[in-house]
Order: C-alpha cells, then structure tokens, then sequence
C-alpha cells in the first residue's frame, strides 16, 4: 500500500466515524496498522477518536496510551488521552496529559477548554474559569468555548453567564448547550416566558430527544412544585392562625386570610408558568402536557393530589363561611401530613 492509499484510508475511516459506522471505520483502521506499522501512532490516535465516539472509553484510553508511546511529542495524542480520562471521571490523571499536550501545543484553545473541563471536575473554579477564558481569548469566534465559561460563570455572575450565553448564540443559533442553559438562567431568575422559549428553542435544535423531553418536564416540575410548596405553605400558616384563633377566641373567618393569600401567590405563580408554556409552544402545549402526563405519572399523580387538596380548602371555606370545619379540618389534616411527609423526605435526601 502507498502513502496515498494509506492517507485516503485514513480519510475514509474518520468519514466513517463522523457518519456514525463505528464498525467499518475500525475495520479499516486495524488493517492499517497492520499494514503500516511506521504509520500506527497517527492510527492510534484515529482509533482512539473512533473508540471515543462510542463511548467505548477504555478502549480510547489504551489506543491513545499507544499513540502517546508511539508519537509523544504530539500533542493531539495527548489530548485524546485526556478526553477519554475526563470522560471516566479521572480528572486528576487527565491533568497531567493535558499540561503536557499545552507544553507542546500552548496555542491550542481546545487544550485550554479542555483543561478547564479537568478543573471544573476538580471543583477547582477559580482556575477552570482562567482556563475557560483562556480559551475565548484563543479562539473568540467559538461558541463551545462561550457555552463554557457561561456554564461556569453561571452560579457566581449570572450577569456575565448571560452575556456569554449571547455570545455562543450570535456565533451559533442552534447552539444545543447555550440555549439550554439560557433555559436554565431564566428560570433561575423566575423568568418563566423567557425560559419557556429557550427550552422550546433548545427541544427543536436538539439530536438528543432524552435531552429534549427533560428540557421541557423542567418547567412541568416548577409548576409542580409550586403546587407543593404553596400547599405547604397554606398548612403551616393556617394551622398556625388556627391555634391563634383558638387560644385567643377570635373569629374563625380569619382563617381565611393565610388561605386567601397563599391561594393567590400559588396560582398567580403557577398561571405564569402555564402562560409561558402556551406563549412558548404554540399550538404543541397540549401535546407537550399529554407526553408528560404519560411519562411522569407519578409526578402526575402527585400534582392531581394537590389539585385536590386545593380544591379542599376552597370547599372547607365555603363551609367555613355556613359556620362548619369539618372539610377545612380535613384539608388542613392532609397539610399536615404532607408537612411531616416533606420533612421526611427531605432528611432521607440529605442522608
């Protein structure tokens, strides 16, 4: 076989990968080793590609073990090694091939993103943030690199999150990560329409439909647990303004006050998210609900139980008001068990 032949082989094969035939591609790499053992470092690190875009990590890791020993003045060797240790959860490791892949190569902005991933992993972010900055600066028209340093600028400057957010955006619309995180940002800043859309965007952009659907149930589950935790809510207050009324002997009617005030936050809330969805996915929200409906239906369940819990203190006061309790007793005994059962739940997550 020429060189040629072997270069266009080469080509084929990481074609091949690219067009997801895993098998073909690897096929076609181990004969070159073979046939061209001078040439088996540049096969390594095709094959640790070929490996890595499976997900078949340990067999990236040993290809790229043997395209370091064979070519270990370069660095795309290395930097294979260290995609597949940070893909194992071995940081530390990835590390070290990284600092040497920059030694080689210390204008390689995709080392430096890399590096930064390694760091974030660490839980070291003032240096994953350097890294990741690193990396914009190298190459500012990347929208991976902005996507990142917004992912990592997102709990400490959202301010500068977003504005990184807009970056990756203007350089790639579609962009999968940023328009989920921008999903993420609006939401954390009770920005639900904003949210809403970006999630909406980030479903009809994605290859990963996993991704996608749990994009969407993100904001089904906020509409949820505002159910919830207004129903919390409802129950302290009102078995607090209860045992008030009683001790002091004043009028029942003003346990309608903690009611009538929790009612309208929660349902005010949850309108503006249900407002969103609709603004969002026009014409698809019913679709949208009755996926959720079929796939989470405990969530479901959970949510109709609220519903009905609502609907409890609603009729309880109107009895309330004809001068009986015994519905809003019973409401309010639900409350209290879901208080206890929250507590509960709640000690069990963080033990």
């Amino acid at each position: 076989m020429s060189d040629d032949l072997y270069r266009q082989e080469m080509d084929r094969a990481e074609w091949l990968v690219d067009a997801g035939q895993y098998e073909r591609a690897t096929q076609i790499l181990t004969r070159l080793l073979a046939n061209y053992p001078d040439e088996a470092g540049s096969t390594y690190i095709a094959l640790a590609a070929a490996h890595n875009s499976v997900n078949r990590l340990e067999d990236s890791e040993a290809a790229a073990r043997r395209a370091v020993a064979a070519l270990p003045d370069s660095p795309d060797a290395h930097r294979l090694l260290a995609c597949s240790l940070i893909d194992q959860d071995r940081e530390p490791e990835a590390e070290r091939s990284l600092r040497t892949a920059l030694d080689l190569d210390p204008e390689s902005s995709t080392l430096f993103h890399l590096m930064a991933i390694a760091m974030a992993g660490m839980e070291r972010e003032e240096e994953a943030l350097f890294y990741a900055r690193e990396a914009v600066r190298l190459s500012p028209v990347s929208a991976d690199h902005h996507a990142l340093l917004a992912q990592l600028q997102m709990d400490t400057d959202a301010q500068a999150a977003e504005a990184s957010l807009q970056e990756a955006l203007a350089l790639e619309p579609a962009h999968d990560g940023a328009l989920l995180q921008l999903a993420q940002l609006h939401q954390n800043r009770r920005d639900h329409v904003g949210a809403a859309k970006a999630a909406a965007a980030y479903a009809a952009q994605t290859s990963d439909p996993l991704q996608a659907r749990a994009a969407v149930d993100t904001i089904f589950f906020s509409t949820v647990l505002v159910l919830h935790l207004g129903a919390l809510a409802c129950s302290l207050l009102m078995l607090m303004s209860a045992a008030f009324v009683w001790l002091v002997k004043l009028p029942t009617w003003l346990l309608l006050l903690p009611l009538a005030l929790c009612a309208t936050l929660t349902f005010r809330a949850v309108g503006r998210r249900v407002q969103a969805l609709r603004i969002a996915f026009a014409g698809r929200g019913r679709i949208m609900t009755r996926s959720f409906i079929r796939r989470q239906r405990l969530t479901t369940a959970w949510a109709l139980l609220l519903l009905l819990m609502w609907t409890a203190f609603g009729v309880g006061t109107i009895q309330l008001l004809m001068g009986g309790v015994t519905i809003l007793a019973g409401a309010l005994g639900a409350g209290l068990l879901l208080l206890i059962g929250s507590w509960i739940f709640a000690r069990l997550r963080v033990s």
